[in-house]
């Protein structure tokens, strides 16, 4: 029957890699998927059993791959003998997390994980046969991974003391490591110790045996980070380089070793006095090179283990409850005064930072105990009634950045802008804009301007007449006989220039003089020199000067902009921009409409340049708009290779920014058959797509933003980027 059981498991299981391959998830996604799936299956199946509901909440998962994410869990309601807790803060062991998070020797962690193991919150429900405990009591559990919400074995409940809070309380099973360890030390009143390690184990077990009514303690570590700690604690403090010799002279009747260095054990034998006793409550994390057994024979000295695995052993044995002996008389201690702790509990983490902060914790930057605060996540995600018969959620989601939708915000419907303010709250009467040219790009701005609610279209003019009717009759506009006729007109406040490149600058001046305020496409000019004149010539005539970079205004960038100054990336560590396009041999005499024949877009004079100043100046101004630092170097290679011409269908950038994050820029005009543009920004905290769909991964807690973003249909709204704001 078993047999026949695992052989349909593995049906099921290879069945559903061969659909989620159909459905086109990467070897990650597929394990993710399966991963909720069997998730969704335990939960539902141990409400069913219990004949109880379901809790829905966030967990700390360390998916397959290695990444630390907070996902959704559910959790059926205490049966027979168990707890459901509401949990407001779970303790982080730095030095087993760590080297668990780092996949050490000996820590047992594959594939995906949810760490953590000590936990306190309020009691919202109790099964049968449970007493002592009852609704709305704050207590301490063992044993449970980083949740918001959790069932939990009675046995491994303690009630929390009055004046005791959920921080203090969540360190219990930190403590019962350290406290059996002190147990095993048989420390007399009035007995020294020493304990080599300043971490959180080490400092918890000298001042367990200080309030036990220890003698003087000594604490040994390799750094000074913690020394205020462990002196704030009653003890004398030592670094193991620098004072070897007053290590050697200490003749401690008990050393606690508690720091994890596969070769602590010599300095541990260092300090014990002939006779003395070794307690060895670290668990090593690699192999011992340099065991010292010749002195620990010639001293006569005793090895003591004290893995928290012993407690078990003398259960099995029959000793008793040992994990309460040691949790009560941690919170007894606590409750009593006897003992403090505050000062370890340690930062408090929102858990929708938990990808960050196990990075700080792998590079060693946490110096002490941290705490995940469950009461930061919105209150409908942390502790709230499941549905029994919800489908399970199967996107593979985990940190897969390509399954992450970017919440789109800002600006809407033409109306609102970088910041999400309405542009045009409180603005009065008409902006009146003249068209100067009406060739490819003047239809899409012809059309922005009649879509703008504080603005018309009065005028227009190209030298082909029948392009400036066309856009004429399309918005009722006046299609005028000359660029001066147009500048002569009263009702034109504003010009909008949509000419070859080579015009911007000339044109663009004669306007200003004209008293008319400028709507130039981009580029601003085809060199620096006329670009700088332009713009002193709007200071001269004292209008103003706007140049056409609309993607600034497309709701993905205006979210992406939000969300990169709430802190959702950290600091800009790297850009990367693209765009590939198959450019046939008519866009160069006509643009993609062929509405205007001309051969100006494949003229350096005329042009200024090709798929860098046509096409990707957007992105250049985009990444400068989005991450607000300027660039320091550039490097780059451009090239003609589809046909002769002046101009580069070919460009390779790479720039460093002031910062020193590194940014690419690239873009091919000649790759057939395709139309693709991708643009990117990331740091530390996170990473926001922007192109070709909007989507974000960010580490960092910011309001509006779910811990777990879900996937969704990109916005189908129209793109009114052109449109003046």
């Amino acid at each position: 029957m078993a047999r026949a059981s695992e052989s349909l498991k593995d049906l099921l299981n290879r069945q559903a890699t061969k659909r989620f391959a159909q459905l086109g998830y990467s070897n990650f996604m597929t394990g993710e998927a399966k991963r909720q799936a069997w998730w969704w299956l335990q939960a539902r199946s141990g409400a069913i059993r219990r004949r109880r509901g379901l809790l829905s909440g966030h967990g700390v998962l360390w998916t397959q791959m290695g990444y630390a994410d907070l996902v959704p869990v559910d959790v059926p309601r205490a049966g027979r003998g168990e707890v459901t807790i509401e949990v407001l803060s779970s303790a982080v062991s730095p030095g087993t997390e760590r080297a668990q998070y780092l996949r050490l020797p000996g820590t047992g962690v594959s594939g995906s994980f949810r760490p953590g193991y000590s936990l306190a919150g309020r009691v919202v429900a109790t099964g049968p046969d449970v007493s002592g405990i009852a609704c709305d009591d704050l207590v301490a559990a063992r044993g449970v991974p980083h949740a918001s919400v959790a069932t939990v074995p009675a046995r491994s409940v303690y009630r929390v003391p009055a004046g005791v809070s959920a921080g203090e309380a969540s360190l219990v099973m930190l403590a019962i490591i350290s406290g059996q360890g002190v147990r095993l030390a048989q420390l007399g009143p009035g007995v020294p110790l020493c304990v080599l390690g300043a971490g959180l184990i080490g400092l918890l077990a000298q001042r367990l045996a200080t309030a036990e009514g220890a003698g003087e303690a000594t604490v040994i570590a390799t750094s000074r980070r913690n020394e205020e700690l462990a002196r704030a604690g009653g003890a004398r403090f030592l670094t193991a380089a620098e004072d070897a010799d007053v290590i050697a002279e200490l003749g401690a009747p008990v050393v606690i070793e508690a720091t994890g260095d596969p070769n602590a054990i010599n300095t541990a034998v260092l300090a014990a006095r002939e006779g003395g006793r070794v307690v060895l409550l670290g668990s090593p994390r690699g192999a011992t090179t340099n065991f010292p057994v010749g002195q620990i024979r010639a001293r006569r000295l005793e090895l003591i283990g004290a893995h928290v695995g012993t407690l078990a052993q003398e259960e099995s044995r029959g000793g008793g409850d040992s994990h309460r002996r040691e949790a009560d008389a941690f919170l007894g201690a606590l409750g009593a005064g006897r003992l403090r702790v505050d000062d370890l509990v340690g930062e408090a983490i929102d858990p929708r930072e938990a990808g960050a902060f196990y990075r700080q914790l792998a590079e060693g930057s946490t110096s002490i105990g941290a705490r995940f605060d469950w009461s930061s996540l919105p209150r409908g995600g942390r502790a709230v009634p499941g549905r029994l018969l919800a489908a399970p959620d199967l996107t593979g989601r985990g940190v897969d950045s390509e399954r992450r939708t970017l919440p789109l915000g800002g600006r809407r419907g033409g109306s609102r802008g970088v910041d999400g303010v309405d542009a045009f709250a409180g603005s009065e009467g008409r902006l009146r804009v003249g068209l100067l040219g009406c060739g490819d790009i003047a239809v899409a701005n012809a059309a922005a301007v009649a879509a703008a609610p504080n603005a018309v279209l009065t005028a227009c003019f190209d030298p082909v007449k029948g392009l400036a009717e066309d856009i004429g009759r399309a918005h009722g506009a006046e299609a005028v006989v000359s660029a001066e006729a147009l500048l002569e007109r009263q009702d034109v406040d504003a010009v909008f220039l949509s000419v070859p490149h080579h015009l911007h600058s000339s044109l663009g001046m004669l306007a200003a003089s004209a008293g008319k305020h400028l709507l130039v496409e981009k580029p601003p000019a085809n060199n620096l020199s006329e670009a700088i004149e332009l713009v002193e010539a709007a200071k001269r005539a004292g209008v103003a000067l706007s140049f056409c970079f609309p993607q600034r205004y497309h709701p993905a960038a205006a979210a992406a902009r939000t969300l990169i100054e709430a802190g959702a990336i950290g600091e800009c560590g790297g850009t990367f921009a693209k765009l590939l396009q198959d450019r046939p041999p008519s866009y160069w005499r006509g643009g993609f409409s062929s509405r205007s024949v001309s051969g100006w877009r494949e003229s350096r004079a005329q042009a200024g340049g090709g798929v860098l100043i046509m096409n990707l100046s957007h992105y250049v101004d985009l990444v400068r708009h989005l991450v607000g630092i300027e660039v320091e170097e550039v490097a780059a290679y451009g090239a003609a290779v589809d046909r002769e011409a002046e101009v580069e269908d070919t460009i390779s950038v790479t720039v460093r920014f002031s910062n020193g994050a590194v940014g690419t820029l690239v873009g091919w005009t000649a790759v057939r058959g395709t139309l693709t543009s991708e643009l990117r920004v990331w740091g530390r905290n996170g990473h926001i797509v922007i192109e070709p769909r909007a989507q974000i991964y960010t580490e960092a807690a910011i309001d509006g933003v779910r811990p777990v973003a879900e996937p969704r249909a990109p916005s189908r709204e129209p793109d009114e980027s052109r449109v003046p704001q």
